[in-house]
C-alpha cells in the first residue's frame, strides 16, 4: 500500500505566514488611520493646542494634559463641549484653519471664560453620557456642558475600547451617580470588567503559560515590528472595505434612508434623558442643540421620524431645565463638502456631517454668544 505523504512544514506553516505578511504590507499602504476612515479624504481631524496643551481631545489618555493646560491658563470659568467628528473634522482643510472649539475658545478669552472640547468619531449618546459624568467630575469647576444630539448617531451602540481605561472603570465602580447610568447596560457593565476581560482574547488564558508567552511575543513584536503597531488601523481598513463591498452589493449610497434600530435608539435616548437629569441634579447649565445639517438636499432620514425626534428632544431638554438651540440650518450649503464614495468605484458623495472652516466659525460664534449671555 502506498503511503500518503503529509504536506511539509514549509507548506503548512511558513508559506501561510509569508503570504499573510506580504498581504499585510501590501494592504497597509495608502490606507488611512482607523480614526480617519469615517471622515473621508476631504476632511481633516483638527484638535487644537494652546501653549503645548490640548484644549480639544478625542482620546481619553489626554485628559490630564488638558486639565493641566487649563490650570496653567488661570483655571478660568469653564464650559465643556462634547460631540462627534463634526466638532473635530474640517472639510477641505487648509493650513492655519481652526475648528469650532478654537473659535469659541478665542471668543471667550476676553471675558475670562474658557471652553474645552471632547469628541469621538461616530460618538453615540451612551458614550457622551459616560464622558459627561467622567469629565464633570474630573473638572468639578465646570459650570456648563454643551451636547449636540445627532439623529444619525442614535444608530450607534456600545462603548468604544478607548473609553474602557482603568481610570474610567475605577471611576464608574466608585461613582456616586449610579442612578444616571444603571439603565444603560454598556456603562453599568464598566464597573464589572476585570483585568482579564480587558485584554479580550486573553480572557480564557488568564494566568497560564500560554498567556505569558503570548504577552511576551506581543511585546517583542510591538517593539521591533512597525506593522504590528498598525494592526488596529489595518483591521479597521479591512472592515471599511467590507463595508464598501456591502454598500455596493446592496446599492447603498450616502443619501440612502437609514432606518433606526429600536434597541439602540432606546439605549441612546435613555442616555440623553439621564444626561439632562444629571445636569439638573449636579447644578450644571446644560446646553443641548440639534446640530447643523446640510439642507440643499434631502438627508438620509425618514423625515417624519426626524421631525418628531427633534420635537421630542426639545421638549425633554426644556422639561429638564436645559437650554435648547436649533442649529439645523445654521451652516449654508456652500460651506459643506463631499467625501469619497461609500461604494466601489470612483466619484464623490455628499457629506451630510462635516463642513468647512466657515461653518466651524459660525457654530463657534453661536455657542460663544450663548455662553457669554449666560451666568
Amino acid at each position: 500500500m502506498r503511503r500518503i505523504k503529509h504536506p511539509s512544514i514549509l507548506l503548512n506553516v511558513f508559506l501561510p505566514i509569508i503570504v499573510a505578511i506580504i498581504f499585510l504590507y501590501t494592504y497597509q499602504r495608502n490606507k488611512r488611520n482607523a480614526e480617519e476612515i469615517g471622515l473621508g479624504e476631504s476632511t481633516f481631524i483638527y484638535t487644537p493646542y494652546v501653549n503645548n496643551y490640548p484644549i480639544h481631545i478625542n482620546n481619553i489618555s489626554l485628559a490630564d494634559s488638558m486639565k493641566r493646560g487649563w490650570e496653567l491658563n488661570g483655571s478660568k470659568l469653564l464650559s465643556l463641549w462634547f460631540g462627534n467628528s463634526q466638532v473635530h473634522g474640517i472639510n477641505q482643510y487648509k493650513d492655519g484653519q481652526q475648528n469650532c472649539i478654537q473659535f469659541c475658545y478665542d471668543y471667550l478669552q476676553p471675558a475670562n471664560k474658557t471652553i474645552l472640547g471632547i469628541s469621538y468619531p461616530n460618538a453615540n449618546l451612551q458614550e457622551i453620557l459616560l464622558s459627561v459624568l467622567f469629565f464633570t467630575n474630573k473638572f468639578p469647576q465646570a459650570k456648563t456642558i454643551i451636547v449636540p444630539v445627532f439623529y444619525d448617531d442614535m444608530r450607534e451602540d456600545g462603548i468604544r475600547n478607548d473609553l474602557k481605561s482603568d481610570e474610567m472603570r475605577k471611576f464608574f465602580s466608585l461613582s456616586p451617580w449610579k442612578q444616571f447610568y444603571e439603565n444603560i447596560p454598556s456603562i453599568a457593565s464598566l464597573a464589572h470588567i476585570d483585568s482579564a476581560q480587558k485584554n479580550g482574547d486573553m480572557k480564557a488564558l488568564h494566568e497560564t503559560a500560554q498567556e505569558a508567552s503570548e504577552k511576551f511575543l506581543d511585546s517583542c513584536l510591538y517593539k521591533y515590528w512597525s506593522l504590528w503597531t498598525k494592526r488596529s488601523a489595518i483591521r479597521a481598513n479591512i472592515f471599511n472595505d467590507l463595508y464598501i463591498l456591502r454598500n455596493t452589493s446592496l446599492g447603498i449610497k450616502a443619501n440612502t434612508i437609514r432606518k433606526m434600530i429600536p434597541g439602540r435608539f432606546k439605549d441612546n435616548y435613555n442616555a440623553f434623558l439621564n444626561l439632562v437629569a444629571y445636569g439638573k441634579s449636579a447644578n450644571l447649565h446644560i446646553l443641548i442643540y440639534i446640530p447643523p445639517l446640510r439642507n440643499d438636499v434631502t438627508p438620509p432620514f425618514n423625515m417624519e421620524e426626524y421631525e418628531a425626534f427633534k420635537q421630542t428632544v426639545e421638549h425633554d431638554a426644556t422639561l429638564a431645565g436645559a437650554k435648547f438651540l436649533m442649529l439645523e440650518n445654521l451652516v449654508p450649503p456652500r460651506y459643506w463638502g463631499a467625501k469619497p464614495s461609500t461604494s466601489m468605484g470612483k466619484g464623490q458623495e455628499i457629506d451630510f456631517m462635516h463642513f468647512q472652516q466657515e461653518g466651524h466659525r459660525m457654530i463657534g460664534d453661536t455657542i460663544s454668544k450663548t455662553l457669554l449671555n449666560s451666568e
